[in-house]
């Protein structure tokens, strides 16, 4: 869906020596690689341990783009700018209209394995999910909540491609859900829709997430009733994280 915000600068990228990834559906561009295609042709069968273990936990495991918070460069126009290694140079320099991506860890990326079960969830739970995956809070901390118990609940999730807050009580008795991942607005956009019978009727039991206002907050609880809440807060290039435990 992003590609057409790329495509006008890929030959600037592609003198840069960046290769551009892409997963859906094309045509793309030579020199675009397309990793559906990839996808399909790879074989099921799993590559020796010494292929993809990595030699040191503390190396690269991702790059995430957060919203601007890992700071760069000021560009022209204000842009964030991230970094390349200019062959010429021997130095790094800034990419124009480019974000800096946060690096995360082969470490970090399994400590987020522990986040549901610290929240209070287990692999009985279903877990609805509605923010975009290509942010840490969607991926790692969401997503990752699957099949690799002990280290992870191992639970059910449920994802919803764009959040409605109109079929979001409906969702959930459809799916049997028991654990919703928020951002404080999407609770807010909850209490704000008109109400509608059965609204306490759900299996809902947890809710976990950042920046949720105390005045929605109670007015979520007084309005669904009885659902325990856990308020976080980390930052996808920190190494702290904030756990309001009690809920």
């Amino acid at each position: 869906d992003l590609f057409s915000s790329v495509e006008p600068i890929l030959p600037s990228l592609q003198e840069d020596g960046i290769v551009v990834w892409v997963l859906g559906s094309g045509p793309y561009p030579p020199g675009v690689v397309a990793l559906q295609e990839l996808l399909d042709e790879a074989s099921k069968e799993l590559e020796p341990e010494e292929v993809w273990q990595p030699e040191d936990m503390n190396d690269t495991c991702l790059y995430i783009f957060t919203s601007g918070t890992t700071g760069g460069c000021p560009g022209p126009a204000g842009w964030v700018l991230g970094e390349c290694w200019d062959r010429h140079t021997q130095r790094r320099r800034p990419l124009p209209g480019l974000p800096k991506a946060a690096r995360v860890s082969h470490l970090k990326s399994i400590m987020c394995l522990s986040f549901y079960e610290l929240a209070g969830a287990s692999g009985r739970d279903v877990v609805y999910l509605a923010l975009p995956l290509y942010h840490m809070a969607g991926s790692l901390l969401g997503i990752m909540i699957g099949p690799l118990p002990p280290i992870s609940p191992g639970a059910t999730c449920v994802l919803k491609e764009k959040f409605s807050a109109s079929q979001f009580w409906d969702d959930c008795r459809a799916e049997g859900v028991t654990v919703f991942q928020y951002i404080g607005e999407l609770c807010r956009y909850l209490v704000n829709q008109p109400q509608r019978p059965g609204e306490r009727e759900h299996g809902l039991r947890l809710a976990v997430g950042s920046g949720l206002r105390p005045d929605v907050w109670q007015r979520f609880l007084q309005r669904f009733g009885a659902i325990r809440i856990v308020e976080t807060y980390g930052l996808t290039e920190g190494n702290v994280t904030l756990f309001n435990y009690t809920g």
